[in-house]
């Protein structure tokens, strides 16, 4: 792939583009060394396909974690989570995008990494990246209905193309993979042993692999599971509490906004009220993210 020309563009699809398909937020590209980023949040759902290079990548809330990245790799960033990224001091070339939209959870399904992969090892450079990320500034940098259509389509291509440059055949035994089959069926109520029985492990090499992966027992990882999906559904869509909360395997609309509250430093309606790009309550998005706060990645 050839280094990218540096550039960004941001966009502000409309309700309809938003709710139903994948929506583009900005797209950009730049190489060499750059200013790392520290302790950032975003209001959307962003990649930043690492094509060329070496760096690291940092959360520092709900949870402290730092993991490398080498090229070609895809760093996964989910709204509401303070992270930093950055390359080593020889740089590196980034494509990225900012997007939302409940359809990714189809491409989560099929084995993208998410909020508790971060960081995905590509097996090979994403094909014809530099022909979608063409797409994508044309897209980007104009107005209306149709660059927006434009827009999320070169946006779901980029993903495919990142699903088909990702590694399909990794053994259960892998604890990304163990973390991934886990993420699946996080929304479901079943005990350690049946979790366990579902990927082929026993309870025991079942809680090594997720702490090993994650720091985390089976349990304590179901629930940031659950919590990081009601996260996106509540900047995502319009679903009130008690909806979110059966979608992400809670019958007690109460308990689980206890529970978001503690794991999450706020309540579930104010998470909404600063998180979501859609108006909610009366507080239009202009209120939340004025125009100098425009996220930058």
């Amino acid at each position: 792939m050839t280094p990218p020309t540096s550039w960004s563009h941001y966009a502000s699809p409309r309700h309809a583009m938003r709710r139903f398909l994948i929506s583009c937020h900005g797209a950009g590209e730049q190489a060499g060394l750059q200013p790392p980023f520290r302790r950032r949040a975003l209001p959307t759902r962003g990649l930043v396909y690492i094509s060329e290079g070496r760096g690291a990548y940092e959360e520092y809330e709900p949870r402290s974690l730092q993991t490398p990245v080498e090229g070609p790799a895809v760093i996964w960033l989910a709204p509401g989570v303070l992270h930093g990224y950055g390359s080593d001091a020889r740089g590196w070339s980034e494509h990225w995008v900012l997007f939302e939209g409940e359809p990714f959870a189809a491409f989560e399904a099929s084995g993208l990494g998410g909020r508790h992969r971060p960081v995905q090892k590509l097996l090979r450079p994403v094909e014809h990246a530099d022909a979608i990320f063409r797409e994508l500034r044309e897209a980007a940098a104009a107005v209306g209905p149709r660059a927006e259509l434009a827009a999320s389509v070169a946006t779901q291509r980029l993903l495919l193309a990142i699903l088909d440059s990702s590694d399909p055949g990794e053994g259960a035994t892998d604890g990304a993979t163990v973390v991934d089959l886990v993420t699946r069926g996080a929304t479901r109520t079943l005990p350690v042993a049946a979790r366990a029985d579902a990927v082929g492990l026993t309870a025991r090499e079942l809680q090594d692999a997720v702490r090993a992966a994650t720091g985390l027992t089976v349990n304590d990882f179901v629930i940031e599971v659950r919590i990081a999906r009601a996260q996106s559904l509540l900047a995502e869509t319009r679903l009130d509490v008690g909806q979110i909360a059966a979608q992400v395997g809670y019958d007690d609309a109460a308990y689980f906004s206890r529970l978001f509250r503690r794991r999450t430093g706020t309540a579930p309606s104010v998470f909404r009220q600063q998180q979501a790009r859609t108006p909610v309550d009366g507080i239009r998005p202009s209120d939340a993210w004025g125009a100098a706060d425009s996220p930058m990645i």
